[in-house]
């Protein structure tokens, strides 16, 4: 009986030790948001960093498998055709048991307006530490991660929260990069 108890508590610790997520370098709330460079489907380049400083950003991850990534749509359209200009939004597809031409033709169907990216090889998904979808962040104007998932139904209300600059920062690089100082979150 013992060495059968032992046996399940090494299986079960090795289980959790193999299948345990590995928390990516700063993707919580709080943190500051790991800089990214991604191809949106229009062929237009967009780049987190260039936003720090204008307007808070969206950050939605999704697959065209997932049901609950399409009652998102209907938010995520109004958000993109009212509060654009205070808002900017991002749906990267995270390649899960996606194709490129699969997400096109999801686009397409459904008539999505706002702003779609593959993320060829799931770099940005890992970095993101992104293990369901939809996973949504909302990065404010500083380069921080005000919330992951629990997105507030009426933006509108926190918007100018979110689009507050923090003067005491303004001399910082405050979006995370590969190659930054994690101490002082300084490029």
């Amino acid at each position: 009986m013992t060495k059968t108890l032992t046996l399940i508590i090494i299986g079960f610790a090795l289980t959790i030790t193999i299948f345990s997520p590995v928390k990516a370098a700063s993707a919580e709330e709080d943190d500051f948001a790991p800089d990214f460079t991604i191809t949106r489907f229009n062929g237009s380049e967009f780049t987190l960093s260039d936003y720090r400083g204008k307007k808070s950003v969206y950050l939605v991850f999704w697959t065209t498998w997932c049901t609950y990534c399409i009652k998102k749509i209907p938010k995520l359209q109004y958000t993109n055709s009212v509060l654009d200009s205070q808002i900017e939004i991002i749906a990267i597809n995270t390649s899960v048991k996606d194709t490129f031409a699969k997400a096109l033709k999801y686009q397409k169907e459904r008539e999505i307006k706002y702003p779609l990216a593959f993320d060829f090889g799931k770099k940005i998904t890992d970095l993101y530490n992104v293990w369901g979808t939809p996973t949504e962040f909302i990065i404010d104007i500083n380069g921080k991660i005000i919330h992951r998932d629990d997105i507030p139904d009426s933006l509108s209300e926190h918007l100018s929260n979110w689009n507050m600059i923090d003067h005491s920062q303004l001399s910082k690089n405050l979006v995370a990069k590969n190659d930054c100082n994690e101490e002082d979150q300084t490029c």
